[in-house]
């Protein structure tokens, strides 16, 4: 157990305290810059780099999204920044 580590997953999972978070707490987050119009926008134009999906077919029912979906975006992203930052460096 000494050599235990914390993936993105179980960080999210514990964050959120679900596997599926709703797109609001998502991007109360990690898109803090988006109003609720803009986000909607974006849900509907599959702008975001993550499945977004609703559990009932009504108009005001809320998007979730999958913690494993969002924890893979977050690691490429980081990947994709920090190679950046070493290319420069």
């Amino acid at each position: 157990m000494k050599n235990a580590t914390i993936k993105t997953s179980d960080y999210l999972f514990m964050q959120f305290r679900t596997a599926t978070p709703t797109l609001d707490q998502v991007c109360d987050i990690y898109y803090p810059h988006l109003s609720k119009a803009k986000r909607l926008e974006k849900v509907r134009n599959g702008e975001f780099p993550f499945f977004c999906f609703k559990l009932d077919t009504s108009q005001k029912a809320p998007y979730f999204v999958d913690i494993i979906d969002l924890a893979f975006v977050l690691e490429e992203k980081y990947k994709d920044q920090r190679d950046d930052f070493d290319n420069l460096n």
